[in-house]
């Protein structure tokens, strides 16, 4: 039997952290495999229904427990959930980290991030490197500000070379400055022409519209649970953006005693590729590994599958 004929074994569960229950996904053809804890980008954007959707099969080489943070998706709920900070959503890591240890018996995991999921990632594994054998880091964040300046001119030279005489004015429309996480007018440029330029969730084929439809299409959730994703969306945008602006994951991060790989897209323009490669150049760690996607925005592991997965398996699992 081949092994993509081989069931999936799923669970979705609940994990009640200071009276609030945070909901997670696990999933695996063996449960002897490695574990690897997946932090979600956003802030607020849970990324299981894409990453379904995309069929990237990682469940054949890892447990994959895809946790919703506080305020996300299966993890939203107004009355419980209290402020969310990203030392919360840290604190909370480290209790799943806990659980999925205890759970499946084992003395460390693998901890993913991706996007805003990387600055939280790398805090974690730099804090505390006894829980974790590896740090991957997806589209990862350096400093936040410079990035989406990045971002900025990518927009402004894509519309110039493309002569879109109305995007071009319309971006121009925008003044980029330190107050830009809460612009509303940049985040609607973003919105509106990063994904169609090919700088955003991927260099091609995927509009926001493609993201809504994943989102509301995964049948893992109750209807109630999909309602309340854009509602956790909006409600950690809010909470989380100045601290994300104003960060620099270097300085958050700067050491490593595990091993570190980057994975990023040369198109990335959500978390630019020039911040990552800063990163990644500026970290200390007894490896530390970069691996350029040259046709890829901010989801190489989506957009390539089978080079990711080798990676995953040649690089990170050894095999």
């Amino acid at each position: 039997m081949s092994v993509e004929e081989r069931n999936i074994h799923f669970s979705k569960e609940f994990i009640e952290i200071d009276g609030h229950q945070n909901g997670l996904f696990i999933e695996t053809v063996d449960f002897a495999n490695p574990i690897l804890l997946f932090l979600h980008g956003g802030p607020g954007f849970p990324q299981y229904p894409i990453i379904k959707q995309s069929g990237l099969k990682w469940e054949e080489h890892f447990t994959v427990c895809y946790w919703e943070q506080r305020g996300t998706g299966m993890s939203y709920n107004a009355s419980t959930q209290g402020e969310i900070t990203s030392e919360k959503l840290i604190a909370d890591a480290l209790i799943i980290t806990e659980y999925l240890k205890e759970k499946f018996n084992k003395e460390k995991i693998y901890l993913c991030g991706h996007s805003w999921g990387t600055l939280l990632g790398s805090i974690i594994v730099h804090r505390y490197p006894q829980n974790y054998h590896a740090y991957i880091g997806l589209g990862q964040m350096g400093r936040h500000f410079e990035s989406n300046k990045d971002t900025y001119e990518f927009l402004l030279e894509t519309a110039i070379n493309r002569r879109d005489k109305k995007a071009e004015k319309d971006i121009r429309s925008v003044t980029f400055d330190k107050d830009f996480s809460k612009n509303k007018g940049y985040r609607r440029i973003c919105s509106r022409y990063l994904n169609k330029f090919g700088g955003g969730t991927k260099k091609t084929g995927y509009s926001n519209w493609q993201g809504i439809k994943d989102l509301f299409a995964c049948n893992r959730y109750t209807w109630k649970e999909r309602f309340n994703i854009p509602k956790g969306i909006y409600a950690s945008y809010d909470a989380l953006c100045e601290t994300m602006a104003k960060s620099d994951t270097v300085l958050l991060a700067p050491r490593f005693e595990v091993p570190v790989f980057i994975i990023h897209g040369m198109y990335d323009y959500q978390t630019s590729y020039k911040e990552a490669k800063r990163f990644y150049e500026k970290i200390e760690a007894p490896s530390k590994k970069l691996f350029t996607f040259d046709n890829c925005a901010h989801s190489p592991f989506l957009e390539e599958k089978e080079t990711f997965i080798k990676i995953l398996k040649t690089e990170v699992l050894g095999e």
